[in-house]
């Protein structure tokens, strides 16, 4: 495995990352009207991001504890397995519950909860992104494997 391939896991959690400041300054503003933050979904759903941020923050320190570990494959797995699908199921549910909460009239007009649900799309683009890499440093790494 190439430390270039897990650089590349890297910049995109670190681009998840800014893309999950961008959306909890939202959220922030959002708890400024009564409307959303009164609206039991919207808690769930700040509930379960805040569980996406923390599982976050934990991929993210594994994975350049990745790049000087001798057990790529091992580790790559260990996260797959432990942190990267934790981290896109809390994502999973916290959409569900914003989805549910943007059905109420008097939250769906507001602007930030577009921008909201705008910043959240990115971050399921992204965590996809780095799922999808992962599998594949770990199907190349196999592959190597076998050949050897």
């Amino acid at each position: 495995m190439k430390d270039v391939d897990l650089s590349g896991v890297i910049s995109l959690m670190q681009t998840q990352n800014d893309y999950i400041n961008q959306v909890y300054k939202i959220i922030y503003v959002l708890y400024t009207d009564l409307n959303v933050a009164n609206n039991s979904e919207f808690q769930k759903f700040t509930i379960h991001f805040n569980e996406f941020m923390l599982s976050h923050a934990k991929s993210e320190g594994f994975s350049k504890a990745i790049e000087i570990s001798q057990h790529h494959y091992v580790m790559l797995e260990k996260l797959v397995d432990h942190e990267i699908l934790a981290t896109a199921e809390q994502l999973e549910i916290a959409v569900v519950h914003l989805e549910t909460a943007i059905k109420d009239p008097s939250i769906r007009t507001n602007l930030q909860i577009l921008l909201l649900n705008q910043g959240i799309m990115m971050l399921e683009e992204t965590q996809l992104k780095i799922i999808e890499t992962v599998e594949n440093l770990l199907e190349k790494f196999r592959k190597t494997q076998l050949q050897n």
